[in-house]
């Protein structure tokens, strides 16, 4: 490596490294927006009985593709929550463990909810043990928006 290849490999090195935290505020925001939407289609027909516009909102999202793919962003984003460190962090895993469970857990339910609901339903192992999660859908919604919020408002706590 000559010294223009070596000046130009640093240069977007530090690049990469001013830009992590940027891409960290984004994938942040991300998982956070992710997990509360995610837990208000899960809990839409509670809290839609007690705050007419969120009725709107979870009918809005019973189209099955919509549902899925927020099922899928949810459930990525608490998984590369437990791979990815944010920057700033001194514990390497447990520093965002609630909200990566949380995302996890909630993208799963949403995802399952949705393929529930497919054209041909046939009984099976997956789909009796999906009802038996399903069942606690609505605590599962409002425990994960709680989680979020907590995440959004105290950042820097180890375990939110």
């Amino acid at each position: 490596m000559n010294r223009k290849q070596e000046i130009h490999f640093h240069y977007v090195a530090l690049c990469l490294y001013l830009n992590w935290g940027i891409i960290m505020a984004q994938f942040y925001l991300l998982s956070i927006v992710s997990t509360v939407l995610t837990g208000l289609v899960l809990s839409g027909d509670y809290l839609g009985s007690r705050l007419h516009f969120l009725a709107t909102f979870r009918s809005g999202l019973e189209h099955r593709g919509a549902a899925v793919a927020l099922g899928v962003v949810t459930a990525l984003a608490g998984v590369f929550k437990l791979i990815i460190r944010s920057p700033g962090e001194t514990v390497p895993v447990a520093g965002d463990l609630l909200p990566a469970l949380a995302g996890i857990g909630l993208g799963v339910a949403l995802f399952l909810e949705a393929a529930m609901r497919r054209p041909n339903p046939t009984e099976s192992k997956v789909d009796r043990s999906a009802k038996a999660v399903l069942s606690y859908r609505v605590p599962l919604g409002l425990a994960g928006m709680a989680v979020a919020l907590l995440h959004f408002l105290f950042p820097g706590v180890v375990i939110l």
